[in-house]
């Protein structure tokens, strides 16, 4: 699959869409696949489909409704269970600058990730490196993102900065 593949996204949100829709392209803006939301966006899933084999989720991000912090479960493939649980996206409840973690289902901390003080960049960073960077795309009409992950980073990894990205996405979409 050519989304497993590759290492430089921009991810755009569907300006007209009844479900939240965001492409996921190549640097070319060639689009790869997409995540697709809920028309009600109460606890919104999100679903991570290639375009080479739509039938078949890569990811799923669920939001934790009931929660003092935004909390966001991952799941391998298309649906919530238990056995395909990835982890759990976290975010800081006080900070000056955007923070959160993963972490894996022993809540053991996999990566950081840190934004600036507006919330336009990030680094998501795996035993103290660097090992990818979003940045919130300037003067677009709608949710652009860039998103830049290091070469040697596995696929699986790779999928979940895009999930990740999602739930960037999703809290903009939120605090509006």
């Amino acid at each position: 699959m050519s989304l497993q593949k590759t290492r430089e996204f921009i991810l755009s949100e569907k300006l007209v869409s009844l479900k939240d829709k965001v492409w996921v392209m190549d640097a070319k803006k060639e689009k790869l696949g997409y995540f697709m939301g809920k028309i009600i966006k109460i606890g919104n899933t999100y679903r991570l489909r290639d375009l080479q084999d739509e039938e078949n989720p890569l990811l799923t991000v669920h939001e934790k409704v009931v929660s003092l912090r935004a909390t966001y479960t991952f799941y391998k493939g298309g649906e919530k269970d238990d056995d395909k649980f990835i982890g759990k996206l976290k975010r800081k409840l006080a900070a000056i600058k955007p923070s959160y973690w993963f972490e894996d289902p022993g809540e053991n901390k996999l990566f950081t990730m840190k934004g600036s003080i507006f919330g336009l960049k990030y680094k998501i960073l795996k035993d103290g490196k660097e090992i990818a960077q979003i940045s919130k795309k300037l003067f677009k009409i709608k949710g652009t993102y860039g998103v830049q992950i290091a070469s040697d980073v596995d696929d699986d990894t790779a999928m979940l900065v895009l999930g990740i990205v999602i739930t960037l996405h999703h809290e903009k979409e939120e605090n509006k």
